[in-house]
Protein backbone atom coordinates (compact mmCIF):
# COMPACT_ATOMS: atom_id res chain seq x y z
CA UNK A 1 0.00 0.00 0.00
CA UNK A 2 1.36 3.45 -0.93
CA UNK A 3 2.46 5.75 1.85
CA UNK A 4 0.12 8.56 2.76
CA UNK A 5 1.33 12.11 2.26
CA UNK A 6 2.07 14.28 5.32
CA UNK A 7 -0.67 16.67 4.21
CA UNK A 8 -3.30 13.91 4.06
CA UNK A 9 -2.26 12.46 7.43
CA UNK A 10 -2.32 15.91 9.03
CA UNK A 11 -5.69 16.80 7.52
CA UNK A 12 -7.32 13.47 8.42
CA UNK A 13 -6.32 13.47 12.08
CA UNK A 14 -6.91 17.21 12.49
CA UNK A 15 -10.40 17.01 10.98
CA UNK A 16 -11.11 13.94 13.08
CA UNK A 17 -10.11 15.95 16.16
CA UNK A 18 -12.57 18.72 15.23
CA UNK A 19 -15.39 16.21 14.77
CA UNK A 20 -14.53 14.37 17.98
CA UNK A 21 -14.50 17.41 20.26
CA UNK A 22 -17.84 19.04 19.45
CA UNK A 23 -18.98 18.24 23.00
CA UNK A 24 -15.92 19.90 24.56
CA UNK A 25 -17.40 23.35 25.16
CA UNK A 26 -21.10 22.49 25.05
CA UNK A 27 -21.56 22.93 28.82
CA UNK A 28 -19.57 26.19 29.03
CA UNK A 29 -21.63 27.54 26.14
CA UNK A 30 -24.86 26.70 27.98
CA UNK A 31 -23.62 27.45 31.50
CA UNK A 32 -25.77 30.51 32.14
CA UNK A 33 -28.93 28.72 30.96
CA UNK A 34 -28.14 25.64 33.04
CA UNK A 35 -27.41 27.80 36.10
CA UNK A 36 -30.90 29.31 35.83
CA UNK A 37 -32.56 25.98 34.99
CA UNK A 38 -31.04 24.06 37.91
CA UNK A 39 -30.21 26.94 40.31
CA UNK A 40 -26.44 26.34 40.22
CA UNK A 41 -23.76 28.46 41.89
CA UNK A 42 -20.35 29.20 40.35
CA UNK A 43 -18.69 26.21 42.03
CA UNK A 44 -21.27 23.82 40.55
CA UNK A 45 -20.78 25.40 37.13
CA UNK A 46 -17.04 24.92 37.54
CA UNK A 47 -17.59 21.22 38.23
CA UNK A 48 -19.85 20.78 35.21
CA UNK A 49 -17.37 22.64 33.03
CA UNK A 50 -14.30 20.87 34.41
CA UNK A 51 -15.42 17.26 34.95
CA UNK A 52 -14.93 16.53 31.24
CA UNK A 53 -11.22 17.27 31.69
CA UNK A 54 -11.05 15.06 34.79
CA UNK A 55 -12.43 12.10 32.83
CA UNK A 56 -9.83 12.80 30.16
CA UNK A 57 -6.94 12.90 32.64
CA UNK A 58 -7.94 9.73 34.49
CA UNK A 59 -8.46 7.66 31.35
CA UNK A 60 -5.44 8.78 29.37
CA UNK A 61 -2.73 6.57 30.96
CA UNK A 62 -4.87 3.46 30.36
CA UNK A 63 -5.65 4.45 26.77
CA UNK A 64 -2.02 5.25 26.04
CA UNK A 65 -0.95 1.92 27.52
CA UNK A 66 -3.50 0.16 25.30
CA UNK A 67 -2.18 2.04 22.25
CA UNK A 68 1.30 0.70 23.11
CA UNK A 69 -0.01 -2.87 23.11
CA UNK A 70 -2.20 -2.73 19.99
CA UNK A 71 -2.90 -0.68 16.89
CA UNK A 72 -3.53 2.87 18.08
CA UNK A 73 -6.34 3.22 15.55
CA UNK A 74 -8.37 0.63 17.47
CA UNK A 75 -7.96 2.59 20.72
CA UNK A 76 -8.90 5.81 18.91
CA UNK A 77 -12.05 4.24 17.45
CA UNK A 78 -13.15 2.75 20.79
CA UNK A 79 -12.62 6.06 22.56
CA UNK A 80 -14.57 7.97 19.88
CA UNK A 81 -17.43 5.48 20.26
CA UNK A 82 -17.43 6.00 24.06
CA UNK A 83 -17.58 9.75 23.55
CA UNK A 84 -20.46 9.37 21.09
CA UNK A 85 -22.53 7.13 23.38
CA UNK A 86 -22.08 9.50 26.34
CA UNK A 87 -23.22 12.46 24.24
CA UNK A 88 -26.19 10.67 22.70
CA UNK A 89 -27.37 9.61 26.17
CA UNK A 90 -27.68 13.20 27.42
CA UNK A 91 -31.35 13.60 26.36
CA UNK A 92 -32.17 10.32 28.16
CA UNK A 93 -30.11 10.53 31.37
CA UNK A 94 -28.70 14.07 31.53
CA UNK A 95 -31.65 15.83 33.14
CA UNK A 96 -30.24 17.37 36.29
CA UNK A 97 -26.79 18.19 37.64
CA UNK A 98 -25.67 14.69 38.64
CA UNK A 99 -26.81 12.95 35.48
CA UNK A 100 -25.07 15.47 33.23
CA UNK A 101 -21.97 15.39 35.43
CA UNK A 102 -21.64 11.61 35.01
CA UNK A 103 -22.15 11.73 31.24
CA UNK A 104 -19.65 14.57 30.86
CA UNK A 105 -17.10 12.51 32.77
CA UNK A 106 -17.66 9.59 30.38
CA UNK A 107 -17.42 11.86 27.33
CA UNK A 108 -14.09 13.19 28.64
CA UNK A 109 -12.80 9.61 28.85
CA UNK A 110 -13.68 9.13 25.21
CA UNK A 111 -12.15 12.39 24.05
CA UNK A 112 -8.81 11.48 25.67
CA UNK A 113 -8.41 8.69 23.13
CA UNK A 114 -9.33 10.91 20.21
CA UNK A 115 -7.02 13.79 21.18
CA UNK A 116 -3.73 12.33 22.43
CA UNK A 117 -3.85 9.00 20.59
CA UNK A 118 -4.55 11.05 17.47
CA UNK A 119 -1.50 13.18 18.24
CA UNK A 120 0.60 10.04 18.67
CA UNK A 121 -0.64 8.62 15.37
CA UNK A 122 0.37 11.90 13.76
CA UNK A 123 3.80 12.12 15.40
CA UNK A 124 4.65 8.48 14.61
CA UNK A 125 4.01 9.03 10.89
CA UNK A 126 5.94 12.28 10.42
CA UNK A 127 9.37 13.68 11.29
CA UNK A 128 11.43 16.85 11.24
CA UNK A 129 9.91 20.17 10.21
CA UNK A 130 6.86 18.40 8.76
CA UNK A 131 6.22 16.91 12.19
CA UNK A 132 6.60 20.28 13.96
CA UNK A 133 4.27 22.05 11.54
CA UNK A 134 1.75 19.22 11.64
CA UNK A 135 1.72 19.52 15.44
CA UNK A 136 0.93 23.24 15.10
CA UNK A 137 -1.87 22.45 12.63
CA UNK A 138 -3.22 19.79 14.98
CA UNK A 139 -3.35 22.19 17.92
CA UNK A 140 -4.97 24.76 15.63
CA UNK A 141 -7.59 22.14 14.79
CA UNK A 142 -8.15 21.83 18.53
CA UNK A 143 -8.90 25.56 18.63
CA UNK A 144 -11.23 25.30 15.64
CA UNK A 145 -13.06 22.38 17.23
CA UNK A 146 -13.40 24.33 20.45
CA UNK A 147 -14.89 27.26 18.54
CA UNK A 148 -17.24 24.99 16.61
CA UNK A 149 -18.35 23.43 19.88
CA UNK A 150 -19.33 26.84 21.23
CA UNK A 151 -21.04 27.89 17.99
CA UNK A 152 -23.01 24.69 17.49
CA UNK A 153 -24.14 24.62 21.12
CA UNK A 154 -25.25 28.25 21.01
CA UNK A 155 -27.06 28.00 17.70
CA UNK A 156 -28.74 24.62 18.21
CA UNK A 157 -29.75 25.21 21.83
CA UNK A 158 -31.42 28.50 20.92
CA UNK A 159 -33.59 26.80 18.30
CA UNK A 160 -34.10 23.24 19.53
CA UNK A 161 -33.28 23.04 23.24
CA UNK A 162 -30.16 22.52 25.31
CA UNK A 163 -29.93 18.73 24.78
CA UNK A 164 -29.66 18.89 20.97
CA UNK A 165 -26.01 20.12 20.82
CA UNK A 166 -24.97 16.96 22.65
CA UNK A 167 -26.75 14.80 20.09
CA UNK A 168 -24.94 16.64 17.29
CA UNK A 169 -21.65 16.12 19.13
CA UNK A 170 -22.36 12.40 19.40
CA UNK A 171 -22.76 12.05 15.65
CA UNK A 172 -19.62 14.14 15.12
CA UNK A 173 -17.64 11.72 17.26
CA UNK A 174 -18.94 8.78 15.25
CA UNK A 175 -17.85 10.49 12.01
CA UNK A 176 -14.35 11.04 13.39
CA UNK A 177 -13.75 7.29 13.23
CA UNK A 178 -13.95 7.39 9.43
CA UNK A 179 -10.85 9.62 9.29
CA UNK A 180 -8.72 6.65 10.36
CA UNK A 181 -9.20 5.13 6.91
CA UNK A 182 -7.08 7.91 5.41
CA UNK A 183 -3.89 7.63 7.49
CA UNK A 184 -2.76 4.20 6.32
CA UNK A 185 -1.97 0.90 8.11
CA UNK A 186 0.12 0.47 11.27
CA UNK A 187 3.78 1.38 10.82
CA UNK A 188 6.29 -1.44 10.43
CA UNK A 189 8.42 -0.18 13.32
CA UNK A 190 5.39 -0.40 15.59
CA UNK A 191 4.72 -4.03 14.76
CA UNK A 192 6.39 -5.21 17.98
CA UNK A 193 4.06 -4.12 20.73
CA UNK A 194 4.95 -3.38 24.33
CA UNK A 195 3.59 -5.62 27.09
CA UNK A 196 3.63 -2.80 29.67
CA UNK A 197 0.31 -1.76 31.22
CA UNK A 198 1.42 1.90 31.06
CA UNK A 199 4.09 3.68 29.02
CA UNK A 200 7.49 4.24 30.66
CA UNK A 201 6.67 7.48 32.49
CA UNK A 202 9.84 7.56 34.59
CA UNK A 203 11.99 7.14 31.49
CA UNK A 204 10.29 10.13 29.87
CA UNK A 205 10.55 12.26 33.01
CA UNK A 206 14.32 11.82 33.14
CA UNK A 207 14.52 14.23 30.22
CA UNK A 208 14.41 17.79 31.64
CA UNK A 209 13.05 19.20 28.38
CA UNK A 210 10.10 16.83 28.46
CA UNK A 211 9.43 17.97 32.02
CA UNK A 212 9.64 21.59 30.86
CA UNK A 213 6.98 21.23 28.17
CA UNK A 214 4.68 19.12 30.34
CA UNK A 215 4.67 21.82 33.05
CA UNK A 216 4.24 24.57 30.45
CA UNK A 217 1.26 22.77 28.92
CA UNK A 218 -0.30 22.28 32.35
CA UNK A 219 -0.11 26.01 33.00
CA UNK A 220 -1.36 26.82 29.53
CA UNK A 221 -4.40 24.55 29.77
CA UNK A 222 -5.21 25.80 33.29
CA UNK A 223 -5.71 29.24 31.78
CA UNK A 224 -7.18 28.24 28.42
CA UNK A 225 -9.91 26.00 29.80
CA UNK A 226 -10.73 28.37 32.66
CA UNK A 227 -11.08 31.16 30.11
CA UNK A 228 -13.28 29.00 27.88
CA UNK A 229 -15.49 27.77 30.73
CA UNK A 230 -16.05 31.28 32.11
CA UNK A 231 -16.19 33.30 28.86
CA UNK A 232 -19.99 33.18 28.58
CA UNK A 233 -20.68 33.99 32.25
CA UNK A 234 -18.33 36.99 32.31
CA UNK A 235 -19.77 38.38 29.08
CA UNK A 236 -23.29 37.85 30.44
CA UNK A 237 -22.27 39.68 33.64
CA UNK A 238 -20.86 42.57 31.62
CA UNK A 239 -24.03 42.90 29.53
CA UNK A 240 -26.20 42.88 32.66
CA UNK A 241 -23.94 45.30 34.55
CA UNK A 242 -24.10 47.74 31.63
CA UNK A 243 -27.91 47.24 31.36
CA UNK A 244 -27.70 46.02 27.76
CA UNK A 245 -30.36 43.32 28.18
CA UNK A 246 -30.84 41.25 25.02
CA UNK A 247 -29.32 43.82 22.67
CA UNK A 248 -26.01 41.92 22.27
CA UNK A 249 -25.19 38.78 20.32
CA UNK A 250 -25.62 35.41 21.98
CA UNK A 251 -22.56 35.10 24.30
CA UNK A 252 -22.04 31.46 23.23
CA UNK A 253 -21.80 32.51 19.58
CA UNK A 254 -19.34 35.28 20.50
CA UNK A 255 -17.32 32.75 22.50
CA UNK A 256 -17.18 30.47 19.48
CA UNK A 257 -16.07 33.27 17.19
CA UNK A 258 -13.48 34.40 19.72
CA UNK A 259 -11.73 31.05 19.46
CA UNK A 260 -11.20 31.58 15.73
CA UNK A 261 -9.34 34.81 16.50
CA UNK A 262 -6.61 32.69 18.06
CA UNK A 263 -6.32 30.21 15.16
CA UNK A 264 -4.05 32.20 12.81
CA UNK A 265 -2.03 33.51 15.75
CA UNK A 266 -1.43 29.96 16.99
CA UNK A 267 0.14 29.06 13.64
CA UNK A 268 2.14 32.30 13.48
CA UNK A 269 3.45 31.92 17.04
CA UNK A 270 4.36 28.26 16.39
CA UNK A 271 6.30 29.33 13.29
CA UNK A 272 8.04 32.08 15.26
CA UNK A 273 8.99 29.44 17.80
CA UNK A 274 10.61 27.30 15.08
CA UNK A 275 12.58 30.28 13.75
CA UNK A 276 13.56 32.18 16.90
CA UNK A 277 13.39 29.58 19.67
CA UNK A 278 10.29 28.20 21.32
CA UNK A 279 11.28 29.05 24.87
CA UNK A 280 11.70 32.76 24.19
CA UNK A 281 8.46 33.01 22.21
CA UNK A 282 6.38 31.04 24.73
CA UNK A 283 7.78 33.09 27.63
CA UNK A 284 6.85 36.35 25.86
CA UNK A 285 3.31 35.19 25.11
CA UNK A 286 2.86 33.95 28.70
CA UNK A 287 3.97 37.31 30.06
CA UNK A 288 1.53 39.11 27.76
CA UNK A 289 -1.31 36.87 28.95
CA UNK A 290 -0.62 37.69 32.60
CA UNK A 291 -0.86 41.39 31.75
CA UNK A 292 -4.13 40.90 29.83
CA UNK A 293 -5.64 38.99 32.76
CA UNK A 294 -4.70 41.82 35.08
CA UNK A 295 -6.36 44.40 32.84
CA UNK A 296 -9.46 42.20 32.44
CA UNK A 297 -9.83 41.90 36.19
CA UNK A 298 -9.49 45.67 36.55
CA UNK A 299 -12.01 46.35 33.77
CA UNK A 300 -14.52 43.58 34.54
CA UNK A 301 -17.19 46.17 35.37
CA UNK A 302 -16.11 48.53 32.59
CA UNK A 303 -17.83 49.20 29.25
CA UNK A 304 -19.12 46.08 27.51
CA UNK A 305 -17.12 46.65 24.31
CA UNK A 306 -13.91 47.07 26.32
CA UNK A 307 -14.54 43.78 28.11
CA UNK A 308 -15.35 42.07 24.82
CA UNK A 309 -12.18 43.39 23.17
CA UNK A 310 -10.05 42.26 26.11
CA UNK A 311 -11.66 38.79 26.08
CA UNK A 312 -10.89 38.47 22.37
CA UNK A 313 -7.30 39.56 22.99
CA UNK A 314 -7.07 37.07 25.86
CA UNK A 315 -8.13 34.33 23.43
CA UNK A 316 -4.93 35.08 21.53
CA UNK A 317 -2.55 35.33 24.47
CA UNK A 318 -3.94 32.35 26.38
CA UNK A 319 -4.16 29.89 23.49
CA UNK A 320 -1.73 31.37 20.98
CA UNK A 321 1.37 29.58 22.28
CA UNK A 322 -0.14 26.10 22.64
CA UNK A 323 1.06 25.15 19.15
CA UNK A 324 4.61 26.12 20.06
CA UNK A 325 4.35 24.15 23.31
CA UNK A 326 3.00 21.06 21.52
CA UNK A 327 5.65 21.38 18.81
CA UNK A 328 8.33 21.55 21.47
CA UNK A 329 7.03 18.41 23.15
CA UNK A 330 6.89 16.44 19.92
CA UNK A 331 10.39 17.61 19.00
CA UNK A 332 12.04 16.59 22.29
CA UNK A 333 10.21 13.26 22.68
CA UNK A 334 12.03 10.43 20.85
CA UNK A 335 10.42 7.27 19.55
CA UNK A 336 11.28 5.53 22.85
CA UNK A 337 9.78 8.23 25.08
CA UNK A 338 7.03 9.59 22.85
CA UNK A 339 4.12 7.48 24.10
CA UNK A 340 4.90 8.23 27.75
CA UNK A 341 5.69 11.90 27.08
CA UNK A 342 2.48 12.56 25.16
CA UNK A 343 0.46 10.72 27.78
CA UNK A 344 1.91 12.84 30.57
CA UNK A 345 1.48 15.91 28.37
CA UNK A 346 -2.26 15.32 28.02
CA UNK A 347 -2.77 14.00 31.55
CA UNK A 348 -1.11 16.93 33.33
CA UNK A 349 -2.59 19.44 30.91
CA UNK A 350 -6.18 18.31 31.30
CA UNK A 351 -5.82 17.74 35.04
CA UNK A 352 -4.76 21.37 35.31
CA UNK A 353 -7.69 22.31 33.05
CA UNK A 354 -10.07 20.57 35.46
CA UNK A 355 -8.52 22.24 38.49
CA UNK A 356 -8.37 25.67 36.87
CA UNK A 357 -12.07 25.66 35.95
CA UNK A 358 -13.07 24.74 39.49
CA UNK A 359 -10.56 27.13 41.10
CA UNK A 360 -12.09 30.06 39.22
CA UNK A 361 -15.58 29.01 40.31
CA UNK A 362 -14.47 28.81 43.94
CA UNK A 363 -12.77 32.19 43.71
CA UNK A 364 -15.97 33.75 42.38
CA UNK A 365 -18.17 32.22 45.07
CA UNK A 366 -15.75 33.14 47.87
CA UNK A 367 -15.50 36.78 46.80
CA UNK A 368 -19.14 37.70 46.27
CA UNK A 369 -20.59 35.64 43.43
CA UNK A 370 -21.09 36.13 39.70
CA UNK A 371 -22.82 39.48 40.12
CA UNK A 372 -19.93 41.11 42.01
CA UNK A 373 -17.26 42.97 39.94
CA UNK A 374 -14.57 42.23 42.51
CA UNK A 375 -15.20 38.50 42.16
CA UNK A 376 -14.29 38.67 38.47
CA UNK A 377 -11.03 40.44 39.34
CA UNK A 378 -10.14 37.44 41.49
CA UNK A 379 -11.31 35.08 38.74
CA UNK A 380 -8.86 36.52 36.23
CA UNK A 381 -6.09 36.55 38.83
CA UNK A 382 -6.62 32.80 39.25
CA UNK A 383 -6.61 32.31 35.48
CA UNK A 384 -3.30 34.20 35.20
CA UNK A 385 -1.62 31.60 37.44
CA UNK A 386 -1.53 29.34 34.37
CA UNK A 387 0.62 31.70 32.32
CA UNK A 388 2.87 32.31 35.34
CA UNK A 389 3.52 28.56 35.42
CA UNK A 390 4.12 28.37 31.64
CA UNK A 391 6.49 31.32 31.68
CA UNK A 392 8.41 29.91 34.65
CA UNK A 393 8.77 26.56 32.85
CA UNK A 394 10.35 28.33 29.87
CA UNK A 395 12.67 30.41 32.07
CA UNK A 396 13.81 27.37 34.12
CA UNK A 397 17.40 26.32 33.43
CA UNK A 398 18.11 22.69 34.32
CA UNK A 399 21.62 21.66 35.24
CA UNK A 400 21.97 19.75 32.05
CA UNK A 401 19.99 20.67 28.91
CA UNK A 402 19.47 17.91 26.36
CA UNK A 403 17.64 19.88 23.67
CA UNK A 404 17.37 23.33 22.26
Amino acid sequence: MTARSPALITFSLSFGLILGQLALMAVPALSVDLAVLWQLDATALGWLGGIYFAGYAIALPFLAGAANRMDGRIVYAGAALTNAIACLCVPLFGEGFWGLLALRFAAGIGFAGVHIIGMKLLADRLSGVAQARASAVYTTAFAIGSGCSFLIAGLLAGSFGWQVPFVAAGFGSLLSISMLCLIGPPLAENASRSTRLFPDFMGALRDPEIRRYIVAYGGNIWEVFAARVWFVPVLTFSAAYNSLGNTTWDPAVIAGLSVFVSVPMNLIIAELGIRFGRKTVIFAVSLASVVVCGVLGWQASGPYLVVLFLLLFHSITSFGDVGAIAGGMVAVATGQTRAAALTLFGLIGFAFGFLGSIAVGLAIDLTGGRGEPGAWAWAFAVMAVGSVISGAAMAWKPRRSMHR
